[in-house]
This record gives structure tokens, C-alpha cells and sequence, in this order.
């Protein structure tokens, strides 16, 4: 599809169309324009766009447009007794307690370290990727070689330390956790990502909007008061590495754009005769293998498998073709994967089940009212990568092993040597799972 001045004004009111139809779907569900969610419906209106101009039958276009109906109807099975503002912000009475908080400060500031390490070791042999003249491709090739670790490190280690600096600023209003998140931003910037900002300002959101925090107007209204100016710097952030790609503003905007389509690009793929051939093959059996292979993989119980979003770009080189880099091919979203696991008619269910899953998680955090201050960092972190089930549920699966591989054993280490003892405080809905369920 190609993108040009000339087109803007019909593609934006496309977009616009359909931004309203999926806002009007999810509205009740979002709690600001920095949660994911919302994120997610703006990008897929344009994405949208791009399946309609892509998308070659008008069978395989209801099936995605349907997809995206039965993830919507996964949220309201799972907010059909409440939703987003009926889960305590206006509980003004609602107590929330969270114990265990100076265990909370040793492993933040702990990891806070080893994030920072693993930022100096990434920078010092490959050079920060914001830096270079081509910060995409730096930013790919800073985590190849053996690196790849360290990515892994990043994303679980970072989403934890921001969320938990975010958590207890707002609960001490201690300047040192305010630097500490600053320094957090730098490194997350320097990563060379476009949306390096957007990740740390969605762990604040998801702090600040949980009904624990939300009842102080004053600090709710003066956090969206900065919002325009974190707008701009998101953009900065983000134009700063389009403008380095390509030549001038006027691509750059234009490159901008494309990005915002694109967000759907294995349409641009999975359509295509040969990968269609190649994946009918594929089966239900094929799915829960493929599922846990990433944990299977970097504990080295099982070769890797290659991604889906990697498959189907190989899939379409010429032949004979020499490839010198690592393929880095676009993430498989549910409808995709419905589609290859399940088939035309059974991805609709599995889209169902994977916007009840995300809803679920997200409706069990913001409904946290006594737990361990650990716990609900813990669980905010999960939510902030639980985002990724509606973008690639390996990709999620990956995000959240990697999240309990490197944040609760230092955890356990931690509380034994303060404590003595490791005290699992669970949340009253899971401890009244545990109750009724598990104790025989």
C-alpha cells in the first residue's frame, strides 16, 4: 500500500470511522488514553485500514473484522457484572493495605542494579542504539550475538523497577525513587525503541489508576495536566528515530504513518499464496507445543522454533537467496494464529478466550485492595506485559517467563535474608481459590 500526501485525508477518515466504532466497544474499559488498551484500539484503527486494502476475499476479511468482534465479546463476558470504574475508584470508603513494603524497596532497588548493569554491558559493546544513525536496526542487532539475555533482562527487570519506583513515590513521595525512575527513562530511551517512553509511562498509569491512588484528584488531575507535554516527548522520542531513517520531515511523517498501519503487517504476509500453502498444514496439535517453546527453548529443554511472524517472510524470499541477517518478521496476533492453529470457524472462539484472559488480569489487578506491596507490583508488571496477548500470545508467554525467572527468585533470596522466613501473602480472591480449591 503505498502511502503519499495524496491519500491522507481518505485514509484518516477511515481511521476515524473505525476508531470511533472500537472506542464506543471498549470505552468503559479503558481508564486513559495511557492505558494499553486504548493504545491498542488507535493503532488497530488504522491497522484496520491496511486488512481492507490488503485482505484479497471478502471471506477472509469478515473472519478478521470477526475475530475482532469476538475479542471484544471476551471483555464483556469478563466485565459483564462491572467494568473499569465500578472496580473501587469511587469506593471512597474501600481500605487498601500493602505489607511488606521496605521487602518491596530492597528487590526494586536490587533489580534497579541489574538493569542498570545490563544496560552499562549492552552500551559499552555495542554502542546505545538511539545514538546510531539507523536505531531500528541497532536496536535489533544490540540483542544478537549472545545478547539476547540481556533483552530478556530489560523488558522484565525494566517494567518491574519503573513500576515499582512509580508505586512507592506515589505511596512515600521519596525524591531518590523519582531519580531512580528518571535513570530508568534515559536507559529506556537509549534503547533506540520508538515507544521507549510510552513503556514507563504505562507503568505509571497502571499505578495511578488503580483505585489505590485514583481517589487523590490532586495527583490524578496534576499527572494529566503533564500529559501533553509527555506527548511530546513520546513524539520527540519517536520522530527522532524516523528522521535519522530517512530523508527529511516529510518522510518522516509519512514513515509515521506507515508505522501506524503497519502495526497489522502480517496481513501483508499471511495472505500471500505461499504462506497460505505453508500453514495449512498447521493444526490444534501444533499449538501447545508451539506455545511453550519459548520456556522450553531458553532453558535449553528444547530447540527453538522459529516465530510465525519470521515463517511467513521466509516463506516469500526468492530462491536462492542468501540471507546474512536474522529474520525479524512481524508479530502474529490472535487472528492470525486462530486462523493457522484453529482454522476459519474455531478462531472465533479463540479470539473470545484471548480477550477474556486479558480481561481477567487486567480486572483481577485493579480490584487488589489488601495484599503485599511486592504482590501488587508485581502482578501491575504482569498486566503492563499482558498487553501482548492481543499482539502475539508467544510473545506474551515469552515476556511473562522472563518476568518470573528474573524477579521472583531474587525475591526469595531477598526475603529469607531479611526475614528469616518467605511469607506468601495472596490476595483475598486467591486465597479464597486456594480455600475452596486446593485445601484437601
Amino acid at each position: 500500500m503505498d502511502i503519499n500526501f495524496g491519500i491522507l485525508p481518505v485514509l484518516f477518515g477511515w481511521a476515524t470511522a473505525l476508531f470511533i466504532v472500537y472506542a464506543l466497544l471498549y470505552n468503559k474499559y479503558i481508564y486513559s488514553i495511557i492505558d494499553p488498551l486504548f493504545m491498542w484500539i488507535f493503532t488497530t484503527a488504522f491497522s484496520s485500514v491496511l486488512a481492507i486494502q490488503i485482505i484479497p476475499t471478502l471471506q477472509d476479511l469478515l473472519h478478521f473484522f470477526g475475530c475482532q468482534i469476538a475479542l471484544w465479546a471476551g471483555f464483556a463476558i469478563a466485565y459483564r457484572k462491572t467494568n473499569y470504574l465500578d472496580s473501587g475508584l469511587n469506593q471512597t470508603g474501600q481500605v487498601y493495605e500493602f505489607s511488606d513494603q521496605l521487602l518491596l524497596r530492597w528487590i526494586t532497588y536490587t533489580l534497579l542494579g541489574v538493569y542498570i548493569l545490563s544496560n552499562i554491558i549492552i552500551g559499552y559493546n555495542k554502542g546505545f542504539a538511539l545514538l546510531s544513525d539507523a536505531p531500528t536496526q541497532s536496536k535489533i542487532a544490540n540483542f544478537q550475538e549472545g545478547f539476547g539475555l540481556f533483552r530478556k533482562i530489560n523488558w522484565s527487570t525494566g517494567t518491574f523497577v519503573s513500576t515499582g519506583l512509580v508505586f512507592m513515590y506515589f505511596l512515600k513521595k521519596r525524591q531518590i525513587d523519582l531519580l531512580f525512575l528518571l535513570i530508568v527513562i534515559l536507559l529506556h530511551t537509549l534503547d533506540g525503541s520508538k515507544t521507549a517512553l510510552l513503556q514507563v509511562i504505562i507503568s505509571i498509569g497502571i499505578v495511578l489508576y488503580h483505585p489505590a491512588f485514583s481517589y487523590n484528584k490532586n495527583a490524578l488531575k496534576k499527572f494529566q495536566r503533564y500529559l501533553p507535554v509527555i506527548f511530546l516527548g513520546i513524539m520527540g522520542i519517536f520522530f527522532t528515530v524516523l528522521i535519522k531513517e530517512n530523508n527529511g520531515y516529510e518522510e518522516a511523517f509519512l514513515a509515521f504513518i506507515t508505522r501506524l498501519l503497519y502495526s497489522a503487517d502480517s496481513v501483508l504476509y499471511f495472505y500471500m499464496p505461499a504462506n497460505v500453502d505453508y500453514f495449512a498444514d498447521y493444526s490444534f496439535w501444533d499449538y501447545f507445543p508451539r506455545l511453550v517453546n519459548p520456556i522450553l527453548g531458553f532453558l535449553r529443554l528444547a530447540p527453538y522454533q522459529e516465530a510465525l511472524g519470521n515463517t511467513m517472510v521466509d516463506n516469500l524470499r526468492p530462491p536462492g537467496y542468501v540471507q546474512t541477517n536474522v529474520t525479524v518478521g512481524p508479530n502474529a496476533p490472535f487472528y492470525i494464529e486462530g486462523r493457522i492453529y484453529f482454522y476459519y470457524w474455531l478462531a472465533f472462539p479463540y479470539s473470545l478466550l484471548v480477550g477474556y484472559l486479558y480481561a481477567l488480569i487486567r480486572k483481577h489487578f485493579f480490584s487488589l485492595t489488601r495484599t503485599s506491596a511486592f504482590y501488587f507490583v508485581y502482578m501491575g508488571s504482569f498486566c503492563h506485559l499482558a498487553y501482548a496477548l492481543i499482539v502475539d500470545v508467544n510473545l506474551a508467554i515469552t515476556q511473562s517467563f522472563d518476568l518470573a525467572f528474573f524477579v521472583i527468585p531474587p525475591y526469595i533470596v531477598l526475603s529469607f535474608l531479611l526475614t528469616s522466613k518467605l511469607t506468601i501473602r495472596l490476595s483475598p480472591f486467591l486465597f479464597k481459590f486456594y480455600k475452596n480449591n486446593l485445601n484437601l
